[in-house]
């Protein structure tokens, strides 16, 4: 069972790393544009390509479903704090 939480934390935290460098990238083209090099280009047409071929009803569905995960773990990770005593 160990294991399993182990291998779900290490998941995660590469899908966080990916997210962040494909965020750093888009970043990086919107600071560069044309001049951001060969790399960077690619991704940006790649993202575009699969934006196009994906549509939009697709994107807002995933972008749900990303968000409701996100909020789901964040209920996990913080447990509700229990109510104070009044005095």
């Amino acid at each position: 069972m160990d294991k399993l939480i182990l291998l779900k934390r290490v998941l995660w935290f590469l899908v966080e790393i990916s997210s962040l460098g494909l965020v750093l990238i888009i970043f990086l083209y919107f600071l560069l544009g044309q001049t951001s090099g060969t790399f960077v280009l690619s991704v940006i047409e790649n993202i575009g390509v699969f934006v196009k071929s994906a549509g939009e009803n697709t994107i807002v569905a995933l972008l749900i479903i990303i968000s409701l995960v996100l909020y789901l773990n964040k209920g996990e990770a913080d447990p509700k704090s229990k109510p104070r005593a009044k005095k």
